[in-house]
């Protein structure tokens, strides 16, 4: 115990605490404002409408990787161990994802354009959704408000530009308004935040220059990310997929009954992020130090992740039927079921934030490429076999057995990961050791 109380007396933990206490704040307050109204735009739109936004949304989520380019935990890195280096690596990464977000925008605009498997308003969606792969460039001061660990200023945007969209969605359903204007919500929450986030950050002393971006940084920073990049596809597709195929395969409305489920899921997806984002500072400095302070704070990380998860998933399960019917109404009860079952993902990914963060620091990004794209082929393949038989509740069960796959069983498959695997069994196994780690800790 006396370890423990150490532990928290120090300055880099409370610091940490706090900005994580800030991100629990501003993601209650998301949950109120965006989850709330989010049902009531569900029940608004019914299984059939939101199946069709949730389809497009998908579809440009895949689209994603391109201008994201898997530049996040790699920037968070070298702008914690070079500060000096901030303005560049920032004003070269803007560059970078800007253009790649108009390339995703042109190749999206063309596949709305040719009208390829999409039917009614879903052209017209998905040209208008096309207009959030621009957020990973508008959103890199929130990046950088993360490095410094300065949640508070980041939580105040999001809520902001979360209570504005939530009063225009509900003035939406008062209005009856299409769904194309829902869609339309989504692209102006983001410019909103955006433009939220630039000032604030101004404010907190962030420059970025155009012309201090170079082309040896950004060359550098495609070279140490392609891995990232094509791992961030894998992840997408392997939580995404599932609707793209659910759509083809049953129809509209069995995406969005199953949308409606995984959005209460996915909902806590926020809390290995915002561990990892408040975590990292510390975990960088133990790393810098002591190898055995390295791999024990390693340990209470991924078992902090653990119990988080267990904490949310077992609640969850037990009454998933009764959550659906209070959020979602009668219309979408078969999403109880689908709950019950995908809630148990978060285990998976609370473990897989984490270790990607450790793969990242220790330059595996390429095994982390790996692991993801089995984890993605995993997926397509069970959803095949899956959801001919049991619909969403197959794709519910091919999502958590691949996502324990990618974020798990894959770390025992290379040498150097084989200790992390370790790690993360002793996490998965803390509902047995209960009282014996309170003890050691």
């Amino acid at each position: 115990m006396e370890q423990m109380v150490d532990v928290l007396a120090k300055p880099g933990f409370r610091q940490a605490a706090v900005n994580f206490s800030w991100l629990l704040a501003e993601r209650a307050g998301r949950f109120v404002l965006g989850a709330f109204v989010g049902f009531l735009v569900a029940r608004h739109l019914g299984p059939v409408r939101l199946g069709s936004l949730s389809y497009c949304l998908a579809l440009v989520t895949l689209m994603g990787f391109i201008p994201a380019l898997g530049l996040e935990a790699l920037l968070k890195r070298e702008l914690l161990k070079s500060p000096v280096r901030a303005t560049g690596l920032l004003a070269s990464g803007f560059l970078l994802r800007f253009g790649a977000g108009v390339v995703g925008g042109v190749i999206i605009w063309l596949a709305a354009w040719a009208g390829c498997g999409l039917a009614g308003d879903e052209p017209r969606l998905l040209a208008i959704l096309a207009l959030i792969l621009w957020q990973p460039a508008l959103f890199l001061p929130e990046l950088w408000l993360q490095t410094h660990l300065q949640a508070k200023s980041a939580a105040v945007v999001q809520l902001g530009a979360l209570g504005m969209a939530a009063i225009v969605r509900v003035l939406l359903i008062r209005a009856d308004a299409p769904l194309l204007a829902f869609a339309a919500v989504l692209v102006g929450e983001m410019f909103v935040g955006a433009v939220g986030y630039w000032f604030v950050a101004r404010r907190a002393g962030l420059r970025i220059p155009l012309a201090a971006a170079d082309r040896p940084t950004m060359r550098w920073l495609v070279a140490e990310s392609w891995p990232l990049m094509f791992t961030s596809l894998a992840i997408v597709v392997y939580m995404k997929i599932d609707e793209v195929m659910l759509r083809q395969m049953a129809g509209a409305e069995s995406v969005g009954v199953y949308a409606a489920a995984a959005k209460l899921s996915e909902v806590w997806y926020f809390l290995p992020t915002a561990l990892a984002s408040s975590v990292l500072p510390a975990l960088l400095r133990a790393k810098q130090n002591d190898a055995a302070t390295y791999a024990r704070r390693q340990q209470q990380y991924y078992d902090l992740s653990a119990a988080v998860a267990y904490a949310l998933s077992v609640p969850i399960a037990l009454v998933a039927p009764g959550i659906v019917r209070l959020a979602y109404g009668a219309g979408f009860e078969a999403a109880g079921p689908i709950l019950a079952v995908h809630i148990w993902s978060s285990v998976f990914v609370f473990l897989g934030v984490a270790r990607g963060q450790w793969l990242v620091n220790e330059g595996l990004q390429k095994f982390y490429l790996v692991a993801t794209g089995a984890g993605a082929v995993a997926n397509i393949v069970l959803n095949l076999v899956f959801i001919p038989r049991w619909g969403g509740l197959g794709a519910a069960w091919a999502t958590v057995i691949s996502y324990g796959l990618a974020a798990w069983l894959a770390s025992y498959c290379h040498p150097a990961v084989r200790a992390t695997a370790t790690l993360q069994t002793r996490a998965l196994l803390i509902p047995f050791r209960g009282w014996r780690y309170l003890r050691r800790t």
